[in-house]
């Protein structure tokens, strides 16, 4: 065959579909120039291939802002430089002020300082990179060596005691524990690398240009090589750290905050190639409008992936507006981004999206949704209060299917997954369609000049594009226009696909040539700068939905018309006055009846639409009432209402439950939807396809229902299969009866060749009441059943998670700050409310406020964000809408979570003080309720329920028990629980319990469990001797608190009064110990030694401390002790008496045992002892006698481990136990010892790892939100 060696490069950022080539090559001066392209994604390369410069040698991205607060810097932290020019670093570093510094700075020797760990603002992917490069560059070859050297001392070890290896001596032992440890915590290190973060000192300092920052990333405090970098805005100023992340930044607020704009991933800069790159070595390579600038505004947040936030596209509206107003216009929008909203009628960020469009003038292009093939799958946006946004599908033509996908057979299509019409509540969100893939730029990081992306997000930058050729041309034209007129254009001039799905192209694919043309034939008509505002009065929606049931009679829909003028506010009343245009009304469709003809002047209108579905057959139907002037038909639509009607197929028991779709063929992206009205008490079906020749085949299968007021993957299923004709392709799906299903099956668009497949749904279902809550109080549960056939049963209930209530401790309302003001003066504030959570173990949970959860663009307020801090002001996690299913895992400790809520009024803030935060926390093992046929089985505890077979005839009960308190003492719940969560299955049918789960709530009893007699007899006192009593424990607990003289005064008086009181002499040994350096850790306690003045005192001291500590220990029974702990049962008749008594003398034994020990080794480090074989004995035989009452290894006693270790010069050993340590308590000072320890064994690349996990885990302040 003749080999083509020409490719089609043309097609890998296709323009040829849209004619946007043909205009550029009619109209080249009209490329974009003059118009400005704002990106509403994930952040844009200005570095990156085709998105440098513009034709005309400017500038192409010409504002960077991170609009999440990722990269936000608290710099509020002034210092001034010392002589040296040094000054110190919120990281605790000496900072050496760079030459540079020192001759721009405008305010001398001032300087701010911040921290900031660029951990967040690192895609994935790169972070994966820069760890994986890092361990091969600075940490494999050293910790390779270390454990080399470790194994081979371990190996002479055991050498050099063949014999005695199970029965070392206590010295020898010791040693082979530290060299155990030793690789235990090289074993540990390198599993642990990964999860170590880089924390960056940052300096900020004033110039005459503006702000400057240095970004230290020596990480030793050298400036000099440090990044130096101005704000962007105006010096397009753009650095590299790691060869791979391109930064820049800005600063707000007069410097308080330094903002450091990264990228969360590679979209936002493919978005910008396709909508306006240019490449002047390959124009066929250019974006849409190569001419066109980006302002790239990064809505996707570090923190939570690349998810966007109601903070995020709020400010990124008001960077948008303030730009508008400073005169450099911001002509469209691209957002690439969305989620899909419950309901569309309200929302406090689609209002704020509408006011850009309606008074501000910006084109908003959005992308429908990558959810398809099921109906009502339109993303937010486009689908807001009001349809502001153009709504972009994606399409695949025959030269992107050759060239980018490298397919055989080449056809014109949409995608299958592309979102489709109609909104649930009856609006168009697709506007058109484009091409939806490209191959074209992506950013530095990903070290690939350009990469195939495919999606909506795709094909809404090649309309940002077109649209921006047409304002070009407009513009230079001087030829007025509006958003709307925008609109209309491309809605009138779109090419209709006619073989392609009429849900998935809204009025066709776009068509950049006949949309110039009906704006210039256009531009004098009156409605060029009005906006027709449709809503159908019954719910207020955006068009008419009628899908509800089985249609058996016409339906009467209000229709409300209001013209508004753009800017309405400011536009001059004899505009208004004037306005008048006079319509004829068309409905597409016989079934569909409306009035002719509609005078509408600058007034709201309503007319009636009448829907009569009574004459159509099962399926689903697309219409419309569309409204012309009469003046100039030609011109297209002014505005239309758009009417979805759902006929359902009606499925009973004669046709025993099952629908058959009969055989058809299918070809790429055929789509067979068939709408079936679930029986009542359906809970799940079971949908089976079958090829019926040997051409197998891969195939979409999207099943949906639209419930009242919820998303619509609410209750949905979506997978791809594989098809033969071998046997049935089984998928079992969820269901809910009396509302409409839609079984959509697709043939993948990719999928070549064509293969016939026949295909049955059958409905199942096991319908309770009172299925979902349990309160324990109420005791046995009743839980009645109903089946829609005949079933076997088996209900089993399983809680997986136990569910706490956090209430706040405080709620602060406060404004926000300059960038945090709507034009012209609309203050923001926030709402932060401030929980406490204490973790008592390592757990995993997952955080959500349920006033503000599953709630974005739909949300009366126009954000919520929640961060969670261990006790440094570290953050741990953190969360926004959509946190509920996102599980963390931390470690015990106390922790403080700060949810902020936004909003510009402060009363509605107000409201929310008090709102709840949920923790859900995961049992180690699910909690199973019993469940029995009868009450008087549940009663009695009979025999549990076994599987049974229930009919459709009547309703079945079955009984559930609470949970006993031995499971519930079992289950190791958190304190403060208030219930447990978990799901409840009934069928026995292998599909049914797979798919067919609920989710369950037991409520627990308030208050502790009811505690069973131990029959101990209770001790009887007389008053004076618990006035006694009283008053040594008092006196004693004062001892620690009070000065030592009157310590020593106390004490005196409790000893005379109680001379074989022991606790009295702990007590003051706490109160000298309050006298020395507080630390507890040995080089920390040696370094502060350096900086003592009374040497002699502190000896004196610890030498009182040994004192007091021996004569505790003189003064035990030790030996009857161990004697009474040897007893397996006490049988006396006070034993529970005595156990108290001994347990007191035991803990004050353990408690003198401790204190010895670490004085021991505090008075070794201030006077090194002659002969410290003597010593270490003397340690040794206190530390063997704590190991006789306790486990040593126990977290109380870890202070005294790392002490002994240290006198043994055991590192390893010392290592681990700080290690330990640290799990319980995250405290600096531990992992500065752990550094020194690290220091001496000469670890120089695990001290390295040590420094950065000292500044990362100690920020000293909370994070900015």
């Amino acid at each position: 065959a003749r080999m083509d060696c020409k490719f089609p490069l043309h097609a890998l950022v296709p323009k040829n579909e849209t004619g946007a080539a043909n205009f550029l090559a009619k109209y080249p001066e009209f490329d974009g120039k003059d118009v400005t392209i704002a990106v509403f994604d994930s952040g844009v390369d200005s570095r990156a291939n085709g998105l440098q410069l513009t034709p005309g040698k400017e500038a192409k991205v010409i504002e960077r802002f991170d609009c999440s607060g990722t990269g936000d810097v608290d710099m509020t932290k002034r210092v001034t430089a010392n002589p040296a020019g040094v000054i110190v670093g919120l990281s605790g570093r000496s900072l050496k002020i760079s030459s540079l510094m020192k001759k721009v700075n405008a305010k001398g020797e001032e300087f701010r300082v911040g921290l900031k760990s660029l951990y967040d603002l690192y895609p994935t992917k790169v972070r994966e990179k820069i760890i994986a490069e890092n361990k091969v560059k600075h940490w494999d070859e050293p910790h390779k060596k270390c454990v080399v050297d470790v194994s081979r001392k371990l190996e002479e070890f055991d050498q050099s005691h063949p014999s005695t290896a199970n029965n070392l001596p206590y010295r020898e032992k010791l040693k082979k524990e530290n060299l155990e440890a030793s690789m235990e915590m090289l074993n540990f290190c390198e599993k642990k690398f990964t999860e170590f973060k880089t924390t960056y000192d940052c300096v900020l300092l004033s110039t005459d240009k503006g702000w400057m920052a240095v970004i230290d990333i020596t990480e030793t405090g050298d400036l000099e090589n440090a990044i130096h970098i101005r704000e962007y805005s105006g010096n397009y100023d753009i650095q590299v750290i790691n060869d791979y992340l391109s930064i820049s930044v800005n600063v707000h607020n007069d410097g308080d905050v330094l903002e450091i704009v990264g990228m969360c991933s590679s979209h936002g800069t493919h978005v910008s190639a396709i909508a306006c790159g240019y490449q002047p070595e390959n124009r066929d390579l250019d974006g849409v409008a190569p001419g066109a600038k980006v302002v790239s505004l990064t809505i996707g947040d570090g923190r939570l992936g690349s998810m966007e936030t109601g903070t995020a596209v709020v400010r990124a509206i008001i960077k948008v507006m303030e730009l508008c107003n400073s005169g450099r216009r911001i002509d469209v929008i691209n957002m690439s981004y969305g989620e899909h909203a419950h309901w569309s009628n309200a929302g406090r960020v689609g209002e704020l999206m509408s006011e850009v469009v309606n008074k501000y003038g910006v084109v908003w292009v959005a992308s429908a949704g990558n959810h398809g093939p099921a109906l009502c799958t339109i993303g937010t946006p486009p689908d807001v209060c009001q349809p502001c946004c153009v709504g972009v599908g994606a399409y695949v033509s025959p030269d992107m299917m050759e060239a980018e996908y490298a397919l055989r057979a080449k056809y014109g299509d949409v995608y299958t997954w592309t979102s489709r019409d109609p909104c649930i509540d009856g609006g168009a969100g697709v506007t058109i369609c484009a091409p939806g893939a490209a191959i074209t730029s992506v950013p530095e990081f990903t070290l690939s000049r350009a990469q195939l992306m495919n999606g909506t997000s795709m094909a809404a930058p090649h309309v940002a594009g077109a649209v921006a050729l047409l304002i070009s041309g407009l513009k230079q034209r001087k030829i007025p226009y509006s958003p709307y007129s925008i609109k209309r254009a491309l809605m009138n001039a779109a090419t209709k696909l006619k073989t392609v799905d009429p849900f998935a192209q809204g009025s066709g694919l776009l068509n950049v040539e006949r949309a110039f043309e009906h704006l210039l034939d256009n531009a004098k008509e009156a409605e060029v700068r009005v906006r027709f505002n449709v809503n159908v009065t019954n719910g207020n929606a955006k068009g008419i939905h009628i899908r509800h049931g089985l249609l058996t009679k016409p339906e009467e829909f209000s229709v409300n018309v209001e013209p508004v003028f753009f800017n309405d506010k400011e536009t001059p009343p004899k505009d208004k006055i004037a306005f008048n245009v006079r319509l004829i009304l068309v409905a597409s469709d016989e079934w569909v009846q409306c009035g002719k003809y509609l005078d509408l002047c600058y007034s709201a209108r309503s007319f009636s639409v009448r829907v009569d579905p009574t004459g159509l057959r099962p399926g689903v139907y697309q219409s419309s009432v569309r409204a012309y002037d009469s003046k100039n038909v030609e011109k297209g639509t002014l505005f239309e209402v758009p009417i979805t009607v759902v006929q359902p197929i009606v499925v009973g028991a004669d046709q025993m439950f099952v629908h058959r779709i009969p055989e058809q063929t299918y070809l790429p992206n055929t789509i067979v939807r068939q709408f079936i009205y679930v029986p009542r008490y359906a809970t799940w079906a079971v949908l089976k396809v079958k090829a019926e020749d040997p051409n197998g085949g891969k195939f979409f299968v999207h099943t949906l229902q639209v419930l009242p007021a919820k998303y619509c993957k609410a209750l949905e299923t979506q997978k791809i299969i594989s098809v033969s004709n071998e046997s049935d392709t089984v998928l079992p799906f969820k269901c809910e009866g009396d509302n409409i299903l839609e079984v959509c099956i697709a043939k993948y668009w990719s999928n070549l060749g064509q293969t016939s497949i026949t295909a049955s749904v059958e409905f199942h279902g096991i319908h309770s009441t009172n299925g979902s809550i349990m309160h324990a109080a109420n005791g046995i549960h009743r839980i009645d059943m109903k089946a829609l056939r005949t079933e076997e049963v088996l209900p089993s209930i399983s809680l997986k998670n136990a569910i706490v209530v956090l209430r706040p401790t405080e709620s602060s309302i406060t404004p926000l700050t300059n960038r945090d003001v709507l034009p012209p003066s609309r203050q923001i504030y926030q709402n932060v409310l401030t929980f406490s959570l204490n973790l008592t173990k390592h757990q995993e949970f997952s955080l959500h406020a349920p006033l503000f959860s599953s709630v974005l663009y739909e949300s009366e307020f126009e954000s919520q964000f929640w961060m969670i801090f261990d006790k440094n002001c570290m953050m741990v996690g953190c969360g926004d809408a959509y946190s509920c299913g996102n599980f963390i895992k931390l470690e015990k400790g106390e922790y403080t979570i700060r949810l902020q809520v936004r909003h510009e009024k402060k009363e509605l803030l107000e409201k929310v003080s008090e709102a709840t935060l949920i923790a859900t926390f995961k049992l180690q093992s699910p909690i199973n309720l019993d469940v029995f046929k009868s009450f008087s089985s549940a009663a009695t505890g009979g025999k549990k329920i076994a599987a049974f077979q229930l009919t459709n005839k009547a309703p079945k009960p079955v009984y559930v028990t609470p949970l006993t308190n031995e499971k519930i003492t079992k289950a190791n719940l958190p304190s403060q629980c208030s219930w447990l969560d978990g799901t409840v299955t009934y069928a026995k049918d292998e599909y049914g319990r797979k798919v067919d789960t609920m989710s369950f709530q037991y409520v627990l009893i308030e208050g502790p469990l009811v505690k069973k007699a131990n029959g101990a007899v209770k001790e009887t006192k007389s008053k004076l001797e618990e006035y006694k009593e009283g008053l040594r424990d008092y006196q004693n607990s004062m001892i620690p608190k009070v000065e030592l003289a009157d310590a020593e005064e106390i004490y005196q008086e409790l000893i005379v009064s109680n001379p074989k009181f022991l606790a009295a002499h702990v007590a003051l040994i706490q109160n000298l110990e309050s006298a020395e350096p507080k630390t507890q850790m040995p080089h920390a306690f040696a370094m502060a030694l350096e900086k003592m003045e009374d040497k002699k005192g502190l000896k004196a001291t610890l030498n009182r401390i040994i004192d007091l500590a021996d004569l505790v220990i003189r003064e035990t029974d030790v030996e009857g002790l161990l004697s009474f702990y040897g007893i397996k049962m006490d049988t006396r008749v006070d034993a529970v008496k005595i156990k108290a008594n001994m347990d007191k003398q035991k803990g004050v034994l353990l408690e003198a045992y401790m204190k010895k020990i670490i004085a021991m080794g505090k008075l070794h480090v201030a006077a090194p002892a002659e002969d410290l074989e003597e010593v270490l004995t003397e340690v040794d035989e206190v530390f063997t006698g704590i190991g006789k009452f306790s486990d040593i290894n126990d977290a109380k006693y870890l202070p005294v481990c790392i002490w002994h270790a240290f006198l043994h010069k055991h590192l390893g050993r010392m290592s681990k136990y700080l290690h330990k340590l640290y799990e319980e308590k995250q405290m600096r000072e531990i992992l500065e010892e752990q550094r020194q320890v690290f220091k001496v064994l000469n670890w120089s690349h695990v001290e390295k790892v040590i420094d950065r996990i000292i500044v990362n885990a100690n920020p000293q302040t909370y994070r900015l939100f």
